[in-house]
């Protein structure tokens, strides 16, 4: 049964792989005039760099286990 289960790298891989498809659907383009106003703009960017914070302590997860 544990041979099915993903490695570290393999779930690694995956978040990574999620995370990017965020970053991407939050640079998306929006109607004119429907964009975030002031306070979401704010929380996007917020949201934004949460997003490259997961991705570099992943970094350094994958690099502690060598």
């Amino acid at each position: 049964m544990a041979e099915n289960l993903p490695t570290f790298e393999d779930m690694r891989s995956r978040a990574f792989a999620l995370l990017g498809d965020v970053e991407d659907e939050l640079r998306s383009d929006w109607r004119p005039g429907a964009g975030p106003n002031g306070e979401q703009a704010d929380a996007l960017r917020d949201a934004r760099r949460a997003i490259r914070d997961a991705k570099a302590a992943l970094d350094r997860a994958a690099r502690a286990g060598y």
